[in-house]
């Protein structure tokens, strides 16, 4: 059966169809902030193709707010039509390295830090200030990645993008019972910060 996998928390977002140990269709996009108007074009492509899903994977960040919540809107659509479990996983696992970690910009002077080892997460992302950000970077001995454009002031990390195959690969190689159980969970984008909530001044009138 296939998989369907969707990963929209950065600028370039993808989808990947999985099936018989490997990818039979991917798309790739691109968007700064509208990922809804370049989504559906390739993922009704990808679905022409589609066969029988045993699951659809989504990517849940952390990165983009609008473009983690278009991506699982839209793999919540699909399990829906098609009757087929949906489930949510981080997209910092989404790196195509063994172990590594990654960083990222959690705006308002913080900082976002996770390790992955063989797919799986050993620190998940959390946020914290730069010195403590920057600490664990001098510490890390290993692969350095970063979802941002640009590399962080405290350190020398390679920008790389989450990719939906490699969500797919991950996916594949869960048994049902794990599906079962990661699909009873709401799926949700990964926030690592209070939102941000600004109050109105209460207007003065003469």
């Amino acid at each position: 059966m296939d998989i369907l996998a969707l990963e929209t928390s950065s600028p370039r977002g993808s989808l990947a169809l999985w099936r018989d140990g490997g990818v039979v269709a991917l798309e790739e996009f691109h968007s700064e902030r509208a990922h809804n108007s370049v989504l559906f074009a390739p993922l009704e492509r990808v679905l022409r193709v589609a066969g029988a899903l045993r699951c659809v994977v989504c990517g849940t960040g952390p990165g983009s707010y609008t473009g983690v919540r278009v991506g699982i809107s839209a793999a919540i659509g699909v399990s829906l039509a098609r009757n087929v479990p949906l489930i949510g996983m981080p997209s910092v696992l989404a790196l195509d390295a063994a172990r590594y970690a990654i960083c990222g910009d959690a705006r308002r002077g913080a900082w976002w830090w996770a390790e992955v080892e063989d797919g799986a997460l050993t620190v998940p992302p959390a946020a914290a200030a730069l010195d403590e950000t920057s600490a664990r970077a001098g510490a890390w001995q290993g692969a350095l990645f970063t979802v941002d454009a640009a590399t962080p002031p405290f350190c020398e990390a390679v920008s790389a993008v989450p990719s939906a195959a490699r969500l797919a690969e991950l996916a594949v190689a869960l048994p049902d019972a794990e599906i079962a159980r990661l699909a009873a969970l709401p799926v949700e984008p990964l926030y690592l910060t209070e939102p941000f909530i600004t109050v109105s001044k209460k207007p003065v009138f003469a």
